[in-house]
């Protein structure tokens, strides 16, 4: 019982987390403007109302601000990331900026992070070339990507932007989200994937993170059953792949391929896209129907 008492408040958390004090009704004289007033900061020039004299306390905040911790915490951040990714993602896109760190600066300072600790503790992260291999540039590229690990899972994980928006865009929660809010959505899954990543390095078990919290965020984003997620994101994973493998042949094309493979290769190519195009399609058009009966089930 005490365990399934756990779980429904541990679910009830996920879901409403913040718990905001009301305003404060004293009144106040600003120590910045002199103006007078009550309310949690000045109306005039919006210091706070509990700024007085400084103290260590002053001296800790001024510290840890440099990072952005003392607003939009960067390690709370991260553990609603982890515990929460969906509803946390969701609450973002849906208004609720100051509970989050900022997207982009989120991802890059967990990317500082990541390179101090794989350096500090001699973790070998980069991709040798070789001197004989028929694809230099492409190993090179690998190379700095593996180096350079927050442009690398959001040059992955952007190729997941139009996927998402296609085939979750009639979800049940956060209808009809908008390409840019894609963006923010899959800024955050690349620091979830480099957190995911990381440890990696100890264990390969821990690859099966990657597909598991794109699940549970997926579903707890958008709304969805397990199975509908599901399925969804295979074929996200589908075209995915394809995209993938268009920009790095397109990118990465080797000086030494003859006329004749090159060929072969722009063939496969377009018919892999045609395939990911239709599939794409066709998962549209049935995500859309099937979205319809699940939110005429719900009301």
């Amino acid at each position: 019982m005490r365990l399934k008492e756990a779980i429904t408040r541990f679910r009830s958390w996920q879901k409403f987390p913040y718990r905001y004090s009301g305003q404060d009704l004293e009144s106040h004289r600003c120590t910045n403007c002199s103006h007078e007033f009550r309310g949690n900061y000045c109306p005039v020039c919006g210091q706070s109302g509990d700024d007085g004299r400084i103290t260590w306390g002053s001296v800790g905040r001024s510290i840890v601000s440099i990072w952005d911790l003392q607003s939009r915490s960067l390690p709370s951040s991260i553990w609603h990331l982890i515990w929460r990714p969906g509803y946390f993602i969701g609450d973002f896109i849906s208004g609720h900026k100051q509970i989050s760190h900022p997207p982009a600066n989120l991802l890059f300072t967990v990317a500082v992070i990541y390179a101090l600790i794989t350096q500090l503790f001699g973790i070998k992260t980069g991709i040798s070339v070789s001197e004989n291999s028929n694809m230099p540039e492409f190993e090179m590229v690998m190379s700095w990507l593996s180096e350079h690990p927050a442009w690398n899972m959001m040059s992955l994980t952007l190729c997941m932007i139009f996927p998402t928006w296609a085939l979750f865009r009639y979800a049940p929660l956060h209808n009809r989200h908008t390409l840019p809010e894609s963006v923010f959505i899959q800024l955050f899954m690349s620091t979830l994937m480099l957190i995911c990543s990381f440890f990696t390095h100890f264990s390969v078990w821990f690859n099966l993170f990657i597909p598991f919290y794109y699940v549970v965020t997926y579903r707890q984003l958008f709304g969805f059953g397990f199975w509908d997620t599901l399925w969804r994101l295979l074929i996200c994973g589908i075209v995915w792949m394809n995209i993938v493998f268009l920009l790095c042949f397109i990118l990465l094309i080797p000086d030494n391929i003859t006329d004749a493979p090159l060929y072969i290769l722009l063939i496969t190519s377009g018919v892999l896209l045609c395939i990911t195009l239709i599939i794409l399609f066709i998962g549209y058009k049935i995500s859309k129907k099937r979205s319809s009966k699940y939110n005429n089930n719900k009301l």
